[in-house]
């Protein structure tokens, strides 16, 4: 477009040039032949030869042109120029003749302009037409370059979300203890070396699981066996068995049978959480009832609620949840089992069920002495444990720890609520496993 722009704009200043030149010169040659035939002096016979010669330079630069009308206007200019070189050269000056070439000159710079004019209308109309294609052709590469756009942009966002979303599902299934996955992937080099750094993560977690396997193993050998003999030995003690026993020394062998039998609980429930923690098997999601999970749960805990004459108010909602049962199961049990520990005797405790946008949640309320604002993080960390009840050893800290671990392994957690009165636990997870 910009070469045929220059190039209509060099024939338009050519045009204009030769109307501007006939013009003048035609003008010109006129009044000096004019004043030379009535004057006959040889100066105005020679201006008029000298505008016939630029008119004759105009009909051959018009003879050159590629329109063929300017070309039988050049041809015509060019008869008409010898005609009046033929007048001029004469010694005979016929009045009639002159009127002639006047009328025949007039004539051609009427027909020129004529020409000059179609011709812009033509260039005009073949400029208008040829802009309108460049135009749709324009359009089209548009569409076609934003179509390409969009395309490779999907393209390129499927070739990185793609594996991103296989790493996204593989880490998942590695944080739920899944180990020894695949790592191996078509993919952009970025994410095949983060693939390949996951994967050695992988084996290493995988290295230290055995090691630690092998770990509690041995702590289960190297601790509960010589407490449980110190326990056995006390217990002889304090039954006399070797022998009576003075007050005093009755009074001390209480004391070591009570520490032994804390410690043996602290180390017991150490190593639950522990292997819990760190030797669980991957999760086993599945729907189930969540109110028959509770009742299930809730019936191991039936004596200890006899023992106290505890009233325990169980929500009625049939919700069809997703979970590992075993674990939703010691959940209960700790915090049940938490909740009759510091229920006073003939309480109440009530457990809510209940579900919120993407989430399920439990809750387990009693009506005991509560927890401090500045304390509701504080219990869930291992072996924290706040004054106990009245007549209660000290509980091991565990408990609500092992609450936390599996929420959270579950993809959900627990939170101890503000409560008018006593303590309010709730444990959610996602409703999709």
């Amino acid at each position: 477009m910009a070469e045929q722009v220059d190039q209509n704009q060099r024939q338009a200043l050519l045009l204009s040039e030769s109307i501007r030149i006939f013009s003048s010169q035609g003008e010109l040659f006129e009044r000096s032949t004019r004043q030379w035939n009535v004057l006959h002096e040889e100066s105005y016979s020679q201006v008029g030869k000298e505008a016939l010669s630029a008119l004759m330079q105009l009909a051959a630069r018009l003879d050159q042109q590629d329109d063929a009308g300017l070309r039988r206007l050049g041809h015509t200019l060019s008869q008409w120029g010898k005609q009046s070189q033929a007048l001029l050269d004469g010694d005979e000056h016929p009045v009639s003749a002159w009127s002639a070439q006047y009328e025949s000159l007039s004539a051609l710079g009427a027909g020129l302009e004529s020409r000059i004019r179609q011709l812009g209308e033509v260039q005009r109309k073949l400029w208008d037409s040829n802009l309108r294609v460049k135009r749709q052709q324009a359009d089209r590469v548009a569409i076609l370059s934003l179509c390409l756009a969009v395309f490779s942009g999907l393209l390129l966002a499927w070739l990185l979300v793609r594996p991103l979303q296989q790493l996204r599902g593989k880490i998942a299934a590695l944080s739920q203890g899944v180990r020894g996955q695949s790592w191996l992937m078509s993919a952009p080099a970025d994410i095949v070396q983060l693939a390949s750094a996951l994967g050695e993560l992988d084996h290493r977690l995988a290295r230290l699981e055995e090691d630690k396997a092998d770990f509690f193993r041995h702590v289960s050998h190297e601790l509960k066996t010589p407490l449980a003999a110190i326990q056995e030995a006390s217990s002889l003690l304090q039954d006399q068995i070797p022998g009576p026993l003075l007050p005093s020394q009755q009074e001390i062998v209480a004391i070591t049978l009570s520490n032994t039998r804390l410690l043996r609980q602290r180390v017991d429930a150490l190593l639950r959480h522990d292997a819990a923690n760190w030797l669980a098997q991957p999760l086993d999601m599945r729907m189930h009832e969540l109110h028959a999970l509770i009742e299930d749960a809730a019936a191991s805990m039936r004596p200890l609620l006899q023992q106290k004459r505890i009233t325990l108010e169980l929500s009625q909602d049939n919700l069809l949840v997703p979970v590992d049962s075993e674990k939703f199961r010691t959940i209960i049990e700790n915090l049940l089992s938490n909740a009759i520990r510091f229920s006073p005797v003939g309480g109440v405790i009530s457990v809510a069920t209940g579900r919120e946008a993407d989430r399920t949640w439990v809750a387990v309320i009693d009506q005991g002495p509560g927890i401090a604002p500045e304390n509701h993080t504080l219990v869930f960390q291992p072996f924290y444990s706040g004054p106990a009840p009245a007549g209660e050893v000290p509980g091991s800290g565990i408990g609500l720890t092992m609450v936390k671990t599996f929420a959270q392994l579950m993809g959900g957690d627990v939170e101890s609520l503000p409560a008018a009165k006593g303590a309010y636990f709730r444990v959610w997870w996602p409703c999709t496993s």
